[in-house]
């Protein structure tokens, strides 16, 4: 079966090596005999329409970028919301969060509107202040676990603060930032459309989740995939390893406020 996926702006929205989602996606999907369909797109007046899309997936990228890549979209915003609305997936990474919220502050006060399809809200942080000051992340372990049970373990560069309205959260950290170091949540969920702080790249680290992904959207297309053998992903061992490994080193921060013993 063919999985069309819309990676939309990819030379802009490649902050910390997000293209490496799509490198990661590709491998799963030859393991699990699925021909993906990566179409690149960087601007929407390239786009035809959104019928045949599966996936529509955007990386993280610089907050000089989120406007602009915003207003651009406001020529899809319908399409895009009916994509979402009837149930298709969406993946947006890091940052980029904020072009999927309520509306997002910039560190001079200027407020922007999202597209608003995750209720949430998100405000750059100052990082004219000291880090300890605002609390921005230059890079540190995230790990987390989903409402279903699945760990996620990644890394966090963050700049922005997410504040969750009506949001479900993706899930709930076990340690790290998350969306704001306050309430525990990592990342939005509405239907099928999910934001996470998680860079790393995601499902380099994590190609369960894109198991789950490209599973999901196989049985929303009419192919329930049975008995796959997650070790035909020839990265697997390395991604258990990677996962161990990286448990154990942040059990060993255990100094630390924002560790939970039940790691």
């Amino acid at each position: 079966m063919q999985i069309n996926v819309l990676w939309l702006y990819p030379d802009k929205m490649n902050l910390h090596g997000d293209r490496g989602n799509m490198m990661a996606l590709s491998e799963i999907a030859k393991a699990m005999d699925i021909s993906l369909n990566i179409t690149r797109i960087n601007s929407a007046s390239e786009l035809k329409k959104l019928s045949d899309i599966d996936l529509i997936y955007i990386g993280s990228g610089p907050m000089g970028h989120m406007k602009r890549i915003t207003d651009d979209l406001r020529q899809i915003e319908v399409e895009i919301k009916n994509y979402v609305e009837k149930g298709s997936h969406f993946l947006i990474i890091g940052s980029s969060g904020c072009i999927l919220s309520k509306k997002f502050t910039r560190y001079d006060g200027t407020v922007e509107s999202g597209l608003g399809i995750l209720d949430m809200t998100a405000r750059e942080l100052n990082r004219k202040k000291m880090p300890y000051v605002t609390r921005e992340v230059y890079g540190d372990d995230i790990l987390f676990k989903t409402s279903d049970g699945m760990e996620i373990v990644g890394c966090q560069i963050q700049c922005m603060d997410f504040t969750l309205q009506g949001a479900e959260s993706f899930g709930k950290v076990i340690y790290g930032y998350g969306n704001n170091t306050t309430d525990g949540t990592e990342g939005a969920r509405y239907k099928n459309a999910i934001f996470t702080n998680t860079v790393g790249p995601l499902l380099s680290l994590n190609p369960w989740l894109g198991i789950r992904l490209l599973s999901d959207i196989a049985e929303k297309k009419g192919t329930i995939i049975k008995d796959f053998d997650e070790n035909n992903v020839v990265y697997m061992d390395y991604a258990r390893e990677s996962m161990k490994l990286k448990k154990q080193f942040i059990k060993e921060k255990f100094k630390l406020p924002r560790l939970r013993a039940d790691i």
